[in-house]
C-alpha cells in the first residue's frame, strides 16, 4: 500500500510538473530539462528563415550571433533601466523563471543600468522553438522599470514597464 500511495505522489508530481511546463509552451523531457537540452538533438535548431519570422512573436528581441562563437544565432533583448535597483529586480525575477523552467538565459548588466539578455540552446548552440516560448514568457511576465527616456525612444516596450501609481 505505501509503495502503491508513493507511486501516486510520483505521477501527481510528473502530472503538475508537466501542467506547468504545458502552460508556457516549453516541451519538456522526462528530466524536466528542455528536450533540446536533454536529447542533444540539433534537429531543432531553427533554419535562420524560421527564427526570423519567429521575430514577430517577439518584437522586443533580436537575432544576434553568439559573442564567442559567430556562427551561433542567439535572441537578444536589451533595455536600460531606470536604475540599479531596477535592472537588478528586473534580472532577478527574469533568473527566477529561467531556474523554473531548466531553461537559462546569459543575463549582462553593465554601466549600473544596461541591461541585455541572450537566449539560445546552449547543449545545441543554437535558437529552438524552446527560446522562442522563453521570450514570450520572460515579456508576458516581467515588468520593467525603464529609463523614461528610453521607454520613449521604444515604443514597442508599452505594456512591459512597471506602471507608477499617480499621486493625486
Amino acid at each position: 500500500v505505501i509503495v502503491i500511495f508513493l507511486l501516486f505522489l510520483l505521477a501527481m508530481a510528473d502530472a503538475d510538473m508537466t501542467a506547468s511546463s504545458e502552460a508556457c509552451g516549453l516541451k519538456r523531457g522526462e528530466s524536466g530539462k528542455c528536450v533540446p537540452c536533454e536529447t542533444l538533438d540539433k534537429s531543432a535548431i531553427l533554419t535562420p528563415e524560421a527564427l526570423a519570422t519567429s521575430l514577430s512573436e517577439i518584437p522586443m528581441w533580436a537575432i544576434k550571433p553568439h559573442s564567442g562563437d559567430g556562427e551561433v544565432s542567439t535572441l537578444s533583448r536589451s533595455f536600460t533601466a531606470k536604475n540599479f535597483v531596477a535592472a537588478m529586480a528586473a534580472l532577478n525575477a527574469m533568473g527566477e523563471i529561467c531556474e523554473e523552467l531548466g531553461h537559462h538565459a546569459d543575463f549582462h548588466l553593465t554601466s549600473y543600468r544596461e541591461v541585455e539578455i541572450v537566449v539560445y540552446t546552449h547543449s545545441v548552440k543554437g535558437c529552438t522553438r524552446n527560446d522562442v516560448e522563453l521570450c514570450m514568457r520572460l515579456d508576458k511576465d516581467i515588468k520593467v522599470a525603464y529609463s523614461p527616456k528610453w521607454l520613449r525612444e521604444h515604443p514597442s516596450a508599452a505594456g512591459t514597464e512597471i506602471v507608477a501609481a499617480k499621486k493625486s
